[in-house]
């Protein structure tokens, strides 16, 4: 008897079910969740309470009440109590930054030290500076703490703003030629004009003191992770938590046990900035080349010289983008740092918010994004600088233009700040005026004072009042019926759904995609995360928030995927999006809600649109690098097979760069969660933000703020794992390193 013919499937089939692959499984993976939402839905009664929503579950946040009371008023085994141990930590920065505030600001002999501890500090800046730089960074060193001696010993003031804005724009010359230094120039300029110079001088001698010390502390934890793998595995746990932890979380132990200041904010500051330092630390010592460590072996190099010599200088272009992260998160915190009275730019900002003088605030926060821009650029121009041959056959002049230039701005800055500060005192008209030099009114603008130590005083406040007042009356009706649309019958419906969402079946969820992408130990984690949610005491104040920002997400989405891909076209279009993204990435978040504000006042919409701005860069951005980084020999291989350019687009360019557009969805998530926070400010939204915002104000209820806060980064680590574990393994199957 002949053996039975194996018949194969049509390839049809096969085909399809190839196609419908990826349905079944995310239907075998909704299954249990439908399952538990059906009979939740249908029969209510079935379910305990306990396996609802737990929203009465508060042991957490009254145990972290106590805690921290505890932690602040009793002391621990009776030899120490902490909050005494915190202040005279804080102490400590207490006289750096009154240092830093005197050269910059107030100036005068405050001090009174004598010759000695000027010595000394002039000695140690100038070997701290020789140690890191050489000989240059050393003589800059002790020539800044020279000045420095100079003006406390012999009375003189403040450092004039004539001065700072000649330094700025040399140094932008010097790190990236004549349109770095007009960039500069004219912000730094900005700052003097409109009367915002001393409160942006403040904010600026506090990133001088903290960025250094983040940057420092970043390093070692980076260092002693790579050197020591115990100490890795607990970093970077704590590392993801600090990372994904809102910026409010961060003020609400300071200010229990350190109080209000400008010291409480600094060490807020600090403790932000860490992270990424000790990241890039990491990664710039690990990604140092085996050859490289060997050639330094073969040289014999002990172990102290293989760090200074070999591989420190092998890791300095990810060193100094550290650096440069470092001094971008320090001036962002110390703006929000206003919330625990830390003053600067951000102190003036949050009152005329919450007093809606939107004029004032955009001049304000106008003055903040040029700050950051000019910070930021100087940083990435620092960052990419690469060592010099200097041509030892020019004269001393022509091999050095900068500290000439650098030397006669400083000269000639301290001449006319003294004239015109002899000309304030002469009379004018039978009156001696030491404030005004001269006055000049401007269309739409305030008086203008110009001095040379002040700068001048211009307000646009009256132009931008009357631009609000306009949009308020004539684009009143349809921002209105936008609002009340997007309020009615999108925003309030997914917010009830999202509440409606009963843990357990959120959880199973959670676990079945987790068991997919990274297997039982992935699915453990995430269920852990959900069910930390469920049993923290805030779960209807997760899930309010969760919506929003996945809301955001979804906007986000719809408007950066097309503008990455329309940019990844070209290499103009990729460039001009470029600045544009990189423009937007370096503001401090407080400044998205003045145009929201501006346009919606406060609510659900107002938030949800200063999401959006914010968010949509790593969106636009992952989208085109993904593209961008498609292999161009698949490319041409579609191109020959007949495809046309929406058939290369659709077939091999997007499923490529997926994977990379899905871990821009994970960094949208993220910004999305950490201006949801921020935006709880402006009011009209519920949430984390207002449990935080509200323990901002009562000590009583700091340890609730501090839950609230993990429960954000806790949201954050869930998308996190689960997108990234889903990239990870997406491209191991397309053979994408």
């Amino acid at each position: 008897m002949a053996a039975p013919v194996e018949t194969e499937a049509p390839a049809s089939i096969i085909e399809q079910l190839r196609r419908t692959r990826g349905w079944r499984m995310a239907l075998l993976l909704l299954s249990p969740y439908l399952v538990i939402q059906i009979i939740h839905q249908a029969a209510p009664g079935l379910f305990p309470d306990w396996l609802s929503k737990l929203g009465d579950f508060r042991f957490l946040p009254d145990w972290a009440n106590e805690a921290l009371l505890y932690l602040k008023d009793e002391e621990l085994l009776g030899l120490f109590n902490l909050k005494d141990v915190t202040r005279t930590v804080s102490g400590w920065l207490e006289w750096p930054l009154e240092l830093s505030e005197q050269l910059l600001i107030s100036g005068g002999d405050s001090f009174g030290w004598g010759p000695v501890p000027w010595i000394v500090i002039i000695g140690l800046l100038a070997g701290i500076g020789a140690l890191l730089g050489g000989w240059r960074l050393a003589a800059l060193a002790g020539v800044c703490s020279l000045y420095l001696a100079m003006f406390n010993t012999f009375g003189w003031g403040a450092v004039p703003w004539v001065v700072l804005v000649g330094l700025f724009a040399v140094a932008g010359a010097k790190l990236g030629g004549w349109r770095l230094a007009l960039l500069a120039g004219g912000c730094s300029l900005y700052l003097a004009v409109f009367g915002v110079w001393k409160d942006s001088m403040i904010t600026l001698s506090i990133v001088f003191v903290v960025a250094p010390l983040a940057a420092l502390i970043g390093w070692a934890s980076g260092l002693a992770a790579v050197k020591a793998k115990w100490f890795e595995a607990l970093l970077v746990p704590m590392l993801n938590v600090m990372q994904s932890m809102p910026h409010f979380s961060y003020l609400l132990p300071i200010s229990v046990f350190i109080g209000i200041g400008d010291e409480a904010g600094a060490i807020a500051t600090i403790l932000f900035a860490v992270p990424p330092m000790a990241r890039l630390t990491i990664l710039g010592l690990r990604s140092v080349s085996p050859e490289v460590r060997e050639a330094g072996l073969m040289s014999g190099c002990t172990r102290w010289q293989m760090l200074w010599r070999v591989e420190m200088p092998a890791a300095r272009p990810q060193l100094l983008v550290g650096i440069n992260q470092v001094l971008m998160q320090c001036f962002g915190m110390t703006v929000l740092a206003s919330f625990v009275g830390t003053r600067g730019l951000g102190l003036p900002l949050l009152n005329y918010l919450q007093s809606l003088r939107i004029g004032k605030a955009l001049e304000v926060g106008v003055a903040i994004v040029l700050m950051a821009i000019m910070l930021d650029r100087l940083g990435q121009a620092l960052g990419a600088r690469r060592p010099e041959h200097i041509d030892m056959t020019k004269s001393w002049v022509a091999r050095h233009p900068f500290w000439i230039a650098g030397s006669a701005v400083v000269a000639a800055g301290i001449v006319v700040a003294r004239l015109t500060e002899y000309a304030a005192l002469l009379p004018r008209g039978g009156i001696v005026s030491t404030d005004r030099l001269w006055e000049l009114r401007l269309p739409g603008t305030d008086i203008v004072v110009l001095d040379g130590r002040k700068g001048a005083t211009v307000s646009t406040e009256p132009f931008w009042e009357w631009m609000v007042d306009w949009v308020q009356l004539n684009l009143k009706s349809p921002l209105g019926h936008f609002r009340d649309f997007m309020i009615l019958e999108i925003l309030f419906p997914m917010r009830d759904a999202f509440q409606a969402l009963p843990w357990i079946g959120l959880l199973v969820l959670v676990a079945a995609v987790g068991w997919r992408f990274g297997g039982w130990r992935l699915a453990a984690i995430v269920a852990a995360f959900v069910a930390y949610l469920a049993f923290s005491g805030f779960w209807i104040e997760s899930m309010e928030t969760l919506y929003l920002v996945v809301a955001a997400l979804i906007v986000s989405v719809v408007i950066g995927v097309p503008i990455g891909i329309f940019a990844s076209t070209s290499d103009r279009r990729y460039a001009s999006v470029q600045v544009i993204l990189d423009t937007f990435q370096v503001l401090p978040s407080f400044i998205y809600l003045i145009p929201v504000v501006m346009l919606f006042r406060v609510g659900p919409v107002a938030a949800l649109t200063a999401i959006v701005i914010y968010a949509t860069v790593p969106a636009v951005r992952y989208t085109m690098l993904g593209l961008r980084n498609v292999p161009a020999d698949m490319i041409e291989a579609a191109e020959m097979s007949g495809c046309t350019r929406a058939q290369v687009l659709r077939k091999v360019k997007f499923p490529m760069a997926f994977p990379e557009i899905m871990l821009g969805m994970n960094q949208v998530l993220l910004f999305g969660l950490l201006l949801v926070i921020i935006s709880a400010f402006i009011g009209g939204i519920d949430g984390l933000g207002d449990d935080i915002l509200l323990a901002r104000t009562e000590q009583a209820l700091v340890g609730e703020g501090i839950v609230a806060g993990f429960n954000v980064a806790v949201i954050g680590l869930t998308a996190d794992q689960l997108i990234t574990n889903y990239a990870r393994e997406r491209k191991a199957q397309l053979g994408i390193d």
